[in-house]
């Protein structure tokens, strides 16, 4: 049945980006966008167009990405969460799908991101985690790093951490929170701001692997940013709104 206004959507999704060049829709590639567009289509007979909460670079995964979309027919939240998981691959998983406001987007009413960059820091690596973390075999000093990380806090100009000719009209963004832990051999960097330019938190995660092996002054984080990590060890782990429910 028909509805007389289609329902927005929002779908909470986990990706292992591997084998896909990105979130967005490519021509000449495969991106999830893609995948789960054409997933939704099977499911509703018609053409859907998702809006997702931002993109994500190739092999880039994540664990809690958001997405919108018009539904072009009725479906309860739950039949949309089991029928659609059933059409995706294996890497593709939406975990949540909840009803939203009409006017609400998935993208321009996000309020922060968190991203974590996970290293493996032995000197061999560890086939479990191979396809999430970067492997680093040379020790680092992991607390090193965190004090130097702590100094990227608070609202800065970030445009040394992103391309050379970035597609925005600001370089500046708010940190409000980082840290950095061990457990074992995995090291974790988590960073949470109000946005995050291309490359932002590889080439923070490159800069800081130096500072560990001990190859860039800690004082210079915010002057030398040549370095950018594996997209492999990057996962966006969260999005967050002040309002998304109906």
């Amino acid at each position: 049945m028909n509805c007389d206004k289609p329902m927005r959507l929002l779908l909470t999704l986990q990706y292992l980006g591997t084998h896909y060049a990105g979130w967005q829709t490519q021509s000449n590639a495969t991106g999830v966008q893609q995948v789960i567009e054409e997933a939704l289509a099977t499911l509703f007979g018609s053409s859907v167009r998702i809006h997702g909460a931002g993109r994500t670079d190739s092999g880039v995964h994540a664990a809690a990405q958001r997405a919108h979309f018009d539904a072009p027919s009725t479906i309860p939240p739950r039949g949309l969460l089991l029928g659609i998981n059933q059409l995706l691959p294996a890497d593709i998983r939406v975990t949540h799908v909840e009803e939203v406001a009409d006017d609400f987007h998935a993208r321009f009413d996000a309020t922060s991101k968190t991203y974590a960059y996970r290293i493996w820091n032995a000197e061999v690596a560890d086939v479990f985690a191979a396809e999430t973390h970067a492997h680093v075999a040379k020790t680092l000093d992991e607390t090193v790093m965190r004090d130097a990380a702590a100094r990227l806090v608070g609202e800065h100009d970030f445009a040394i951490f992103t391309v050379a000719d970035p597609e925005v009209s600001s370089t500046v963004r708010t940190v409000s929170a980082i840290d950095l832990v061990r457990d074992g051999e995995a090291i974790t960097l988590t960073i949470s701001a109000d946005g995050f330019l291309r490359y932002m938190v590889r080439r923070i995660a490159g800069s800081l692997i130096e500072i560990g092996r001990g190859k860039l002054d800690p004082a210079r984080l915010r002057e030398e940013a040549r370095w950018t990590a594996p997209s492999k060890g990057l996962t966006l782990v969260d999005v967050s709104y002040h309002r998304h429910s109906r």
